[in-house]
Parts: C-alpha cells; structure tokens; sequence
C-alpha cells in the first residue's frame, strides 16, 4: 500500500493570513472560544493552525476532537476505510488523541465537558456501529473554569471579527 503523497497547501488569502496572525497572538481563552465557535464549513486549516500550537490548552483540543466529529469516525477502523474526503479529518483526530496522551498541550484551567457542552452530549454516538472506540482519555471532562464567549461572533471578539468580515469582503 502506498502512502498518498500530500498536496502543497495553497497560499493563504489576506482574511486567513490576518485570522492566524491574530490567533498566534490570542490568549488561550480566545483560541479556546474560535475552537468552540467558529464555522468548520470551510475545512479545518484554521482549527490544525491552533492544535499545532502546543501552547492551545489541552480542553480546546478537546472540544476540536469532539466538534470534528470523534463518534461519527469511530464508525471507521482505519483510514483506508475512510471516503478520500473524510481521511484527513480521520487522520487529524488521531493526532488529537496522540498528542492529547503524551501531554502536547498546556493547562490553562480552562474546562470542557464532551458530554455536557452547553447541553450538547458529544460523546453520543445514537447507536452508530463502532469499528474504534474513542479511548476514555477522550471521554473525561476536563475540570477548569468556563470560558465567556458573549462577546463573540463566530469565535472571534467582535472588533477582529468585524476587521476579518472587511477583508472577507474584499476579496
């Protein structure tokens, strides 16, 4: 079996490039609160930028585990198993798991609960076949303080987000 080789990541546009540098700089809060809340429909580039900084608390990646699906996957044994679409999710919430077990992210204090995420139980599968079990580890909340996020739009502070909406527009 041969390993796919990977495609060069696209240039990034301005409101990506501006969306990153803000985030290099957020606090840990802040990247929590863009994990939580921003958009996962234009693909994950962004939320991989945030979980290759090991400075991300270990609840964020938490919840990125969780949002991307982790019971949906859990359906699919390996990532041969996977549609061509669905393999790089696969693969990135194996990473989550691996990095998540050797201690990858810092500890902020920041709390995430998968089964009680603003009443969201993430951890239900609905009775789905399960061909790898999410590991426990995975499972258990992480105790902390909640982070506020009334004043965000789409996981941003509303002056980044109004900025970023301006540079969206323009291009």
């Amino acid at each position: 079996m041969s390993t796919p080789t990977p495609q060069p990541e696209a240039p990034l546009d301005e409101p990506e490039l501006f969306l990153r540098d803000f985030l290099r700089s957020a606090t840990a809060q802040q990247r929590h609160t863009f994990v939580r809340r921003t958009s996962y429909d234009s693909g994950d580039a962004t939320i991989r930028f945030v979980l290759d900084d090991p400075t991300t608390d270990r609840a964020t990646a938490l919840a990125a585990y969780w949002i991307l699906g982790a019971c949906y996957y859990s359906r699919y044994a390996s990532a041969e198993d996977t549609a061509d679409y669905e393999r790089p999710t696969w693969e990135l919430l194996r990473t989550i798991e691996e990095r998540y077990d050797a201690g990858f992210w810092a500890d902020h204090g920041i709390a995430f609960d998968p089964t009680d995420d603003d009443e969201i139980d993430w951890t239900d599968d609905y009775g789905a076949p399960v061909a790898r079990p999410v590991p426990q580890a995975m499972r258990r909340a992480v105790p902390g303080a909640h982070v506020d996020d009334e004043h965000t739009e789409d996981g941003l502070p509303l002056d980044v987000h109004l900025r970023w909406t301006a540079l969206v527009e323009e291009d």
